[in-house]
């Protein structure tokens, strides 16, 4: 896999090298909020069966769930209190062979009134509150247009065109909207001109959830007690007294996000829209790492906006929107738990893009957070940061800030929600961080939240965050992708070759969101950074070191199978022979895969855990080990 051509290659390199060092201004930390300046796009006239009366469906059915499969989404919420990973709302079911290939030929199709041709497939989970569907397409699916919907959906059809499908789908899977009821209902709709013959749906699994958009009480229509309801001592967001422009404000850019993981499960978390330096009404949302682990849950996020309740203690949502465009993932920490996505779908009227401030905290301060606990209607809890705590988990290596909460609390389903400040000076909530985990509770009142440091993850975001304002002394940010096929990692520093990974022209490759600090262009204590490719023939990889020695000596005793791409791909500094950084450094760790001939490096100390325990993975650099780090990026 070769990234660039190797003249494109110069011609990038030798441009960062010459480039003037900057003359950067104050680096910023904080931004403004704004009322969404830009209206949605039209949305094209949804597929309705009046157009193709009498078309008979296609049936996938699936056997009936059984109870033991319920009662693992209960124990996955209850393990450690619902915080700290994704609210579990749902599970995956597979598709047995004898059903989950469909020859689209073989379906039954009508030409309807637009001279176009229709038929439909309609999917079934017995008992689901809710479905989603996981396609794949063996050939292409231009000229096709799909339309999904459920009998008891009461936010309308969704319709995608093939192509979006294509551009949506990751490692050749598409995730359907959520539908609600246990049906869904695809509808197909093929240009004249598709050959039908060519092209083959399959259907590899459905998510059965166990909980709809709009099903929150009575518990008894839940299917499984907890979920979708959260506990009696949340304070529901029409219960805050007095409801200020500031505080109303506020609630318009949180928002519920339901997703499926790599397992069919679907979850629920807790997102915020952020605003961005320049106010370009680009829909970030800032959430918790453990709820978007990757580019392919990303992917399948559908928000829920304006989901709050018509009254205080009421159990009704008023009129809300659902987006099932999914998101780019952008960035994610695995040790400090944030992530930052970029929605496909524009915010919609009445959305706010919230402020942000990424700057200490001090023990004290007055906090709160708006949230979905149990992915229920949106909720309020205020209380006081404690602090800095360090926390060393299995899921999070790093330090957060803690709250105790004085009024109401956060649950599973919370997770990902903002810690929010108020600014007395702007007159406005201010984001801070997002919710990791914690002990606090109905039954824990007293209990400890941790919450993720937004100003860990600024440096890191600046590209997205304050495209006016580049982090300082070209520092860039080293991004990793993932080749599924391959089983490889890439990393670069390269904008252009990073918008070719981005876009899909060189195939297969994701971001897994995953970036450090580096360097550019030279600085006093940093060394370049050489950068081998293993031609196909050997492996299809690449290999980077800090070390000139360790560049030479690569060199010259692989000229055939490692060819030299470049001498300076960025800058970073050199661990002490005894395998440390210096200060205001953090390692980068680097690890070989003897079984597929590929090198991956980190600066995060979860997946270094994680590789080092990992069969197969070796650790290679400095020290005494046993994780040698091979180089030094910048800390955020």
């Amino acid at each position: 896999m070769t990234i660039l051509t190797r003249a494109a290659r110069a011609i990038w390199w030798l441009a960062a090298l010459s480039a003037p060092a900057a003359t950067f201004a104050a680096s910023i930390t904080s931004v403004p909020p704004a009322e969404n300046g830009v209206r949605a796009p039209a949305r094209a006239a949804a597929i309705t069966m009046a157009v193709i009366p009498d078309v008979p469906a296609t049936r996938v059915d699936l056997s009936p769930v059984t109870g033991a499969e319920e009662r693992k989404v209960l124990s996955a919420n209850t393990a450690t209190g619902g915080k700290g990973r994704p609210f579990a709302i749902g599970f995956g079911r597979e598709v047995d062979d004898a059903r989950r290939s469909i020859a689209l030929a073989g379906l039954v199709w009508r030409t309807g009134a637009d001279g176009k041709r229709y038929a439909r497939i309609d999917v079934a989970s017995p008992g689901a509150k809710a479905v989603r569907v996981a396609m794949q397409f063996d050939a292409t699916t231009t000229g096709l247009t799909l339309g999904f919907s459920g009998a008891s959906d009461t936010t309308g059809n969704v319709e995608v065109s093939g192509d979006g499908i294509a551009a949506a789908r990751v490692d050749g899977v598409y995730w359907s909207p959520v539908v609600d009821g246990d049906v869904m209902r695809i509808v197909l709709r093929a240009d004249a001109t598709m050959d039908l013959a060519r092209t083959q749906l399959i259907i590899p699994r459905v998510s059965h959830l166990l909980v709809a958009g709009a099903d929150l009480n009575p518990m008894s229509t839940k299917g499984l007690k907890g979920i979708g309801s959260s506990e009696s001592c949340n304070i529901d967001v029409a219960c805050v007294t007095p409801q200020s422009a500031a505080f109303t404000s506020m609630t318009r850019a949180v928002v519920k996000i339901s997703f499926v993981q790599d397992d069919g499960g679907s979850y629920s978390c807790t997102a915020t829209l952020l605003n961005d330096s320049v106010t370009s009404f680009t829909p970030y949302l800032f959430t918790a790492n453990h709820c978007i682990l990757s580019a392919r849950t990303a992917r399948t996020i559908n928000s829920y906006w304006f989901f709050d309740a018509t009254v205080c203690g009421g159990s009704t949502a008023g009129p809300y929107i659902r987006l099932s465009g999914g998101a780019a993932l952008l960035g994610r920490s695995q040790d400090r738990d944030w992530a930052l996505v970029r929605l496909y779908d524009a915010a919609p009227a009445n959305a706010y893009f919230a402020a942000w401030r990424a700057e200490a905290l001090a023990a004290g301060t007055t906090v709160s957070t708006i949230h979905h606990p149990s992915g229920d209607l949106k909720k309020w809890s205020r209380g006081a940061a404690t602090g800095d705590s360090y926390l060393d988990d299995l899921d999070a290596l790093g330090v957060f800030s803690s709250v105790v909460w004085q009024q109401g609390t956060t649950e599973g389903g919370s997770s990902g929600a903002a810690l929010l400040t108020f600014s007395s000076t702007g007159g406005y909530y201010e984001v801070r961080g997002g919710l990791f985990s914690g002990s606090a509770s109905c039954s824990n009142l007293n209990g400890t939240d941790d919450f993720s440091q937004l100003q860990a993850g600024l440096p890191l975001l600046r590209q997205y965050l304050t495209p006016d304002n580049a982090n300082p002394g070209g520092q860039v940010a080293a991004t990793e992708f993932y080749n599924q096929t391959l089983n490889h990692y890439f990393l670069s520093t390269n904008p252009v070759e990073i918008a070719n990974l981005d876009s899909g022209k060189t195939v297969g490759w994701v971001r897994t969101g995953l970036r450090f600090l580096v360097y550019n262009t030279p600085v006093a204590g940093t060394n370049p950074v050489c950068r081998f490719y293993r031609a196909p023939a050997y492996g299809d990889s690449h290999f980077y070191s800090a070390s000139p020695t360790e560049c030479a000596n690569t060199a010259a005793a692989h000229p055939v199978d490692w060819i030299y791409e470049s001498p300076n791909v960025f800058y970073a500094a050199l661990p002490s022979a005894a395998g440390t950084c210096a200060a205001g450094m953090s390692p980068v760790y680097r690890f070989f895969n003897v079984n597929t001939t590929n090198h991956r490096y980190t600066a995060e100390l979860v997946v270094r855990n994680e590789l080092a325990a990992t069969a197969g993975w070796v650790a290679e650099g400095y020290g005494p080990g046993p994780y040698f780090p091979v180089m030094c990026a910048l800390t955020p």
